[in-house]
């Protein structure tokens, strides 16, 4: 039995944690152990873990690094790392994965690993960062080839896995009829919905989503589009205010976070990712998997999970009038949007399923134990 410990950060309802539950629950459990270490404690997927019957620790290292607080819990996980047996060492994202590697390093684990989720950008400390837990890790998995590109050009020397993002495809298959989907979050069934899900953050490109309702409005022609706006983040006030001053509330509806993100997929008649940089996004693949037609800005990881016209609609980031003329002429085609949801689709369960994504990191565990060995 090879005994794994997980390090995650705070465990809301995000991609990276919703991605480790997949982990979690399709590792082989003839093979696999798991124990999962949080950096803080709280969030709904660690309620949802523990009654899965997962181990949970959260270890409190607080929200700076180089206090006697961090370091303590630094210490603490070294030592649980040791006294469990633990072989391998995997941190998801930089804060949880420089803590996983350094208690990996003074906790004898047999291999560390670290995945990184999300493109840097101009956060030095992530960067700098990234380059320590190279050093201490034996690899380093990116679920798209643009985040080992960015963390190469940041000076980031690693042995490199790009393993891409999985999703539940039968799961998300299994959502509502679209008509009762709209009653049940207060939309008007009757008429087209395009939306977005993801945190209320400014990479994100909401306020570019705003500025395409607008334009929209102005191009559909009587089809009276509907905006779902799904998520919750530190934007999330201003949003609202752009919304008034542009003067959408009558179409314009905000959801907050979902546990379940069934209801609003079926929902939607279009997905948008609107993002200004992106790695790999679970919300895209969860829509494509989902039978949604999608829109989407060309950037990072997108470029690697769309092939453009086939399978989705790609546009030029921070183009709003580009953004509101794709999801129009979809609106507008039903059988073109049928045809790219479906090719979508077969995309998604062909090279994005959670099986497949798990198989991958087992085998990729097999081998680097065995070249430690």
């Amino acid at each position: 039995m090879t005994r794994v410990a997980y390090f995650a950060p705070l465990l809301y309802t995000g991609g990276t944690q919703r991605h480790l539950q997949q982990v979690v629950r399709h590792l082989d459990p003839r093979r696999f152990s798991v124990h999962v270490y949080t950096l803080r404690a709280g969030g709904e997927v660690a309620d949802e873990l523990r009654a899965a019957g997962v181990a949970l620790t959260s270890l409190d290292v607080g929200d700076r690094g180089a206090t006697p607080q961090f370091l303590r819990g630094v210490l603490r996980a070294a030592r649980l790392v040791r006294a469990a047996g633990t072989d391998v060492v995997h941190g998801y994202q930089w804060r949880p994965a420089l803590v996983g590697a350094i208690a990996g390093w003074l906790g004898g684990a047999r291999l560390v690993v670290a995945s990184k989720r999300s493109l840097t950008g101009g956060d030095r400390s992530a960067r700098i960062a990234w380059r320590v837990i190279a050093r201490l890790a034996d690899t380093v998995v990116a679920n798209a080839d643009a985040l080992r590109r960015e963390a190469e050009a940041h000076g980031v020397r690693a042995r490199w896995a790009v393993i891409p993002s999985g999703v539940d495809v039968e799961h998300l298959r299994g959502g509502p009829e679209p008509a009762a989907a709209k009653a049940a979050l207060g939309l008007d069934p009757r008429r087209p919905v395009v939306g977005t899900i993801g945190r209320l953050e400014e990479r994100k490109g909401h306020g570019d989503f705003l500025v395409a309702t607008r334009a929209m409005l102005g191009l559909a022609n009587g089809l009276a589009p509907q905006v779902l706006i799904v998520g919750d983040g530190p934007l999330r006030a201003r949003l609202e205010r752009q919304v008034v001053h542009l003067g959408l509330g009558e179409t314009v509806r905000f959801t907050g976070s979902v546990a379940d993100v069934r209801t609003p997929l079926a929902a939607m008649d279009v997905f948008v990712l609107p993002s200004h940089a992106e790695g790999m996004s679970n919300a895209l693949l969860e829509a494509m998997a989902a039978g949604r037609p999608v829109v989407a800005t060309a950037v990072g990881g997108t470029l690697e999970a769309v092939d453009a016209e086939r399978t989705g609609i790609l546009v030029p980031p921070g183009d709003p009038t580009a953004l509101a003329a794709a999801a129009v002429g979809l609106l507008a085609d039903p059988a073109r949007a049928a045809a790219v949801a479906g090719a979508a689709a077969r995309r998604v369960e062909e090279r994005f399923g959670a099986r497949q994504m798990v198989a991958q990191l087992e085998r990729l565990y097999a081998e680097r134990l065995g070249a430690a060995a």
